[in-house]
């Protein structure tokens, strides 16, 4: 893909003002370190390193971070840099803020530390808190955003497909988690969605979360894997599972109807229904099957700079999904002993339905050999 342009950064921080305009704010501090909050600085500026201070008024903004990353700021992000000496950024902070003529700035309080909030109100003589807004606005992607997310779904979803005949008895879990994890970075994937992702086979099937061990794939199993790619930051969230060779009868039962399940809801999602409205379609359809009791998590939920985002798919959300947000769709039902299923695909939300795009993996019952 070709970097973001200039366009979709400056409609960003358009959207940015009319919301700060609300709040009576006329600017706003995005601090990150270490890769905490780091989507949010990446989202309006372009700088990807792993600490920086953003600083956004109606003069534009000033971006402030360490001599680790001045040529790295300098190549990506079109804001002036400020340089911080000695490791403590609120002197450059308070220069940006001056710089910019900000006297009445909001700052993201749940992404504030005690200690920072500190620091901060002797720059400022208040601070208002803006918890929440910019991962509302990042909700809504635009198009680049789209583009970058349906080739994340699609490396993970193609990556997928070509793994499958790595899934053998006698092989491990992590094993075969390191074999998808190769897949997807040779059609280049940064990273993985997450390191320790989910590969639960047999009885561990039972887990939502069964991150991968060291145990042996048998003959019968159904192995459910749920993982992602990141590309140009973006990540896709995938779960599949698949019978090596015949399974149980129970759990192909229950195969199928996880499966209608999910085909329902993603027929469900659009921008004139809420994200409970679509966990509703979900969890009815399990429940009058009688395994109501054993779908134990929300449908979905919001991806993009981070693998979980607004907007949720969840009873609890009574909000209409905005059209541009992109979600997942995963029912599952997981039963002790026995083992469990999950499915899972990434939609984009659009006015009259939604866009699949983790489509490159089919989601019918796979039964591998198992020779």
């Amino acid at each position: 893909m070709e970097p973001c342009s200039s366009i979709y950064f400056e409609n960003r921080l358009g959207r940015l003002a009319a919301e700060l305009k609300k709040t009576d704010a006329d600017g706003l501090l995005v601090f990150s370190a270490e890769y905490d909050n780091r989507p949010s600085v990446q989202y309006f500026s372009g700088f990807t390193g792993s600490f920086a201070v953003l600083v956004l008024g109606r003069g534009g903004g000033r971006l402030v971070t360490d001599s680790r990353y001045f040529l790295q700021a300098e190549e990506e992000s079109f804001f002036p840099l400020v340089k911080m000496e000695d490791r403590d950024p609120w002197p450059a902070v308070a220069r940006a803020i001056g710089e910019l003529g900000i006297e009445k700035l909001a700052a993201e309080d749940d992404k504030l530390t005690l200690e920072r909030a500190g620091c901060l109100k002797k720059i400022v003589p208040s601070v208002k808190n803006t918890a929440g807004l910019v991962r509302r606005l990042r909700a809504v992607k635009d198009e680049w955003e789209l583009e970058a997310l349906r080739r994340s779904a699609s490396v993970a979803a193609e990556a997928f497909e070509a793994f499958l005949p790595a899934i053998r008895p006698g092989r491990t879990e992590a094993e075969i988690a390191a074999d998808l994890v190769h897949e997807m970075m040779k059609r280049g994937a940064q990273q993985p969605a997450k390191g320790h992702f989910v590969v639960a086979s047999g009885p561990r099937g039972a887990r939502p979360h069964g991150v991968f061990t060291n145990r042996v794939l048998e003959r019968g199993d159904f192995i459910t894997l749920d993982f992602g790619a990141v590309v140009d930051g973006y990540f896709s969230d995938i779960t599949r599972t698949a019978a090596l060779g015949e399974p149980d009868p129970k759990l192909a039962e229950i195969y199928h109807i996880v499966e209608e399940a999910r085909k329902r809801a993603v027929a469900a999602v659009s921008s004139r229904v809420s994200g409970g409205d679509v966990d509703r379609t979900a969890r009815e359809y399990i429940t009058s099957k009688g395994w109501g009791d054993c779908f134990t998590h929300s449908t979905g939920h919001g991806i993009g700079l981070e693998l979980h985002e607004l907007p949720v798919v969840s009873r609890l959300n009574n909000e209409k999904l905005p059209a541009g947000a992109v979600v997942t769709i995963e029912p599952g039902i997981y039963v002790e002993g026995l083992g469990g299923v999950r499915i899972e695909d990434d939609v984009i939300v659009t006015e009259e339905g939604c866009e699949v795009i983790t489509k490159a993996s089919p989601t019918e019952l796979r039964v591998l050999s198992p020779a």
